[in-house]
């Protein structure tokens, strides 16, 4: 009996030892659903317990979600697709290697029923480079924009320094996220700079106003978005506007404004980068907010500029990733990139900084900006 029992633990050491070894191995730390897709719009096919044991499939294009498996095929116990800062990586895991369904929708629009909803869950959360920025990327280049300088044009949403500027730091810790390193080193350091075109309580109104530029950096009635530009010279603008207008205007006169942005950016050789708000539906302003990014949405396809859909990302998260003031995202607490440990899973300002550097990372690699640098 000895014997039995010794080889019997023998076994489940070597087992032990096996799982321990693959990567893709994996467990939930705590109880998490199980969806159809890479989002929450998707069908619920299940629901997991921390500590179940599942082997990792394949990932979504960012990596925020991933598919899992248990059992045996046909009949899976477990097959769908969770969030993953539900889950423990193993720190060997490397998202270069795992691969990724480039096919997948990011939401289903057949499993809501408004309308507005629908048309904004089937914008991607992460935008494919149209063709025409590398003539805006090249047209920089001729007026002497710098390839690896970023900068950020809108309201305290965007101005707050925890949104990109960590990505400047040393200690960014990308955990499994390795594929988006070469963009980190690209364009990190420009990220540590301030913005004339970003502070607290601007619009897009105002953005065009000179008296909100710096007069000790601007020239006289320069506006703080022709300044911005001329200063920093930047190949890529993210731009984010919303929050602030949803309380000043229609999301018609909103539309207008965003056009002139966009279009004075593209005239600069500087590609806008746009973004969705997160909105909460107990928001008293949730029906404008919506039409705001609606039109967000329609802006960035007529000019056929990059487009964030944070809106829908930010779906599954706490609270929308938003904040008690329902405008602002939520703080991870880190003063620093921890990809590692999947914070944008559940902080707004989190997840906010992965869609940005994965955005980053597409059009590094899209339009070849390491080798045209020089």
């Amino acid at each position: 009996m000895r014997i039995l029992a010794t080889a019997a633990l023998l076994i489940v050491v070597i087992h032990s030892a096996i799982a321990q070894s693959d990567p893709y191995i994996t467990a939930p730390h705590r109880n998490t659903v199980v969806y159809a897709g890479p989002g929450d719009t998707f069908l619920q096919t299940g629901f997991l317990r921390a500590g179940v044991e599942v082997r990792i499939i394949e990932r979504n294009r960012i990596g925020n979600w991933l598919r899992i498996q248990r059992g045996t095929a046909p009949n899976y116990e477990y097959d769908g697709w969770v969030m993953r800062g539900y889950i423990r990586l193993d720190p060997a895991l490397r998202y270069s290697e795992v691969p990724v369904n480039e096919q997948v929708a990011d939401g289903d629009p057949n499993t809501v029923g408004s309308a507005a909803q629908k048309v904004l869950i089937q914008v991607p959360v992460i935008p494919d480079i149209n063709p025409l920025m590398e003539i805006v990327y090249q047209l920089g280049r001729e007026k002497g924009n710098r390839p690896n300088v970023v900068t950020k044009v809108g309201d305290s949403v965007i101005q707050n320094p925890y949104y990109l500027r960590p990505f400047s730091q040393p200690d960014v810790q990308l955990g499994a996220y390795d594929y988006l390193k070469p963009a980190v080193d690209f364009f990190g350091a420009s990220l540590a700079e301030g913005s004339i075109a970003a502070q607290q309580g601007m619009s897009s109104y105002v953005i065009f106003d000179p008296l909100w530029a710096n007069p000790s950096l601007c020239l006289p009635n320069e506006t703080p978005l022709a300044c911005e530009y001329r200063i920093k010279q930047p190949a890529i603008a993210f731009i984010s506007f919303g929050p602030n207008d949803v309380l000043s205007m229609t999301d018609r006169e909103f539309a207008e404004q965003m056009r002139m942005v966009v279009q004075e950016s593209l005239s600069a050789g500087v590609i806008p980068v746009l973004t969705t708000f997160s909105t909460d539906p107990a928001y008293q302003y949730y029906p404008q907010s919506m039409n705001f990014n609606l039109r967000l949405v329609e802006v960035a396809q007529e000019f056929a500029v990059p487009i964030i859909n944070l809106w829908l990302a930010a779906r599954p998260l706490p609270a929308y990733g938003l904040d008690v003031d329902s405008i602002h995202y939520l703080q991870t607490g880190f003063t620093n990139i921890k990809f590692d440990s999947g914070l944008e899973s559940w902080y707004g300002v989190g997840l906010q900084n992965l869609l940005a550097i994965r955005t980053l990372h597409e059009l590094y690699t899209t339009l070849n900006m390491g080798q045209t640098a020089g």
